[in-house]
């Protein structure tokens, strides 16, 4: 019996240009994600690491290859929460009224949502902005509310694609310890693209490395160092060494 979690497996995607020619996209990529735990995919630019996040999403169909739920807990297929870099929050709601929208679209009693978007709020340190529209907050907040919205749907697999690119490093690092938080005490699994390395180092148990165009797997490999992580330890930078030189040979391809 294989292990809880995401499989997929080789799922292959071609578009075609205007000029009616095949692009291959994403060529038989094959990997897991366990459940609980985050997975990064790292890569370059066009290697298909969104096109891929939105196959699972079912946002897009393969050509070839399936995608396939083996949750613990969750039926044959577990609710997926999305977060992009841009919040996607609605800006005539408040970022109380955002994170409680999934609630309110499920029928969740008022008094229950009230109840559990406070809980969120308090999380995700948004009390004292709750009221406040998404243009009155900073990036960080705005992301935090994003974040807080896919806590409302109870969604069980998250999918992350470079959710905390647009804000500062030191907005980003919280962010990432509040991520790594969120996974430890709820056991939700995570599928994160990047493109920083050091950012899948920090977060991920396991690293995907796909090459260019069209999108392969060069690299996938587990982390095994201990939370929480010391950036300037040897065992890290061993780790991102071997994460940059597999970047830098598909880069030369």
């Amino acid at each position: 019996m294989s292990p809880p979690g995401l499989s997929i497996e080789k799922v292959k995607k071609v578009f075609l240009s205007v000029e009616k020619k095949e692009i291959v996209a994403l060529d038989e990529v094959s990997l897991f994600a366990p459940q609980g735990r985050i997975t990064s995919i790292v890569g370059p630019t066009g290697s298909g690491k969104t096109t891929l996040l939105r196959i699972v999403a079912s946002l897009e169909r393969p050509d070839s290859g399936e995608v396939r739920f083996s949750f613990e807990g969750n039926g044959p297929s577990p609710s997926i929460g999305y977060v992009t870099q841009h919040h996607n929050l609605f800006p005539w709601y408040t970022i109380r009224k955002n994170i409680s929208l999934p609630m309110t679209l499920r029928g969740v009693q008022d008094r229950e949502a009230e109840k559990r978007t406070e809980e969120i709020c308090k999380t995700l340190g948004l009390e004292e902005v709750s009221e406040l529209y998404p243009y009155e907050v900073s990036g960080g907040m705005q992301q935090r509310a994003a974040i807080g919205r896919v806590l409302a749907s109870d969604a069980t697999l998250w999918l992350m694609d470079e959710p905390f690119s647009s804000v500062d490093e030191k907005t980003r690092h919280r962010l990432q310890n509040l991520l790594i938080e969120l996974v430890k005490d709820r056991g939700i699994t995570v599928l994160f693209v990047t493109h920083s390395i050091d950012e899948a180092v920090y977060l991920s148990d396991r690293i995907v490395i796909l090459s260019c165009s069209p999108g392969r797997v060069v690299d996938n490999f587990d982390i095994t160092l201990e939370r929480p992580r010391d950036r300037f330890s040897r065992a890290y930078s061993e780790i991102l060494e071997r994460v940059r030189i597999n970047i830098e040979e598909v880069l030369r391809e």
